[in-house]
């Protein structure tokens, strides 16, 4: 009997370590941008109200989100903020640096938020009274 006569598996072993490493590549990919540990601050970048960027304010690094090429956000020293816009009054950029969670600056024109938060806030926000 050769081998192209058998007939193959609908799903042979090889498929399911295919699909399982598949699986945790992917896994690794989508939560690259997960949370730091708690107390750790961050800073998301939001673009349109969606989430674009989660960034640790302990690494140092420049963004442009993605769509958006006139904005620059740099994290530098613990701290977030516009470095350049193309928007006609620049008041993201002049609002500075952020380094306490619940701070905030916002570029309207381009529809561009930072804001800088920490573990211990989302939970001591998710309590109910």
């Amino acid at each position: 009997m050769t081998r192209d006569s058998r007939q193959r598996k609908f799903f042979a072993f090889r498929d399911a370590v295919f699909l399982s490493c598949a699986a945790a590549a992917l896994a690794l990919f989508v939560h690259s941008g997960e949370r730091p540990p708690e107390g750790e601050k961050y800073a998301d970048i939001t673009v349109d109200g969606q989430i674009v960027k989660t960034i640790p304010l302990g690494r140092e690094g420049t963004y442009s989100p993605a769509g958006r090429p006139g904005v620059q956000i740099a994290a530098r020293g613990g701290m977030i903020g516009f470095v350049r816009s193309d928007c006609p009054d620049k008041i993201c950029v002049h609002t500075g640096f952020l380094s306490i969670p619940g701070q905030s600056a916002v570029c309207l024109p381009n529809r561009v938020v930072v804001r800088v938060a920490s573990r211990k806030e989302e939970e001591l926000d998710s309590i109910v009274y």
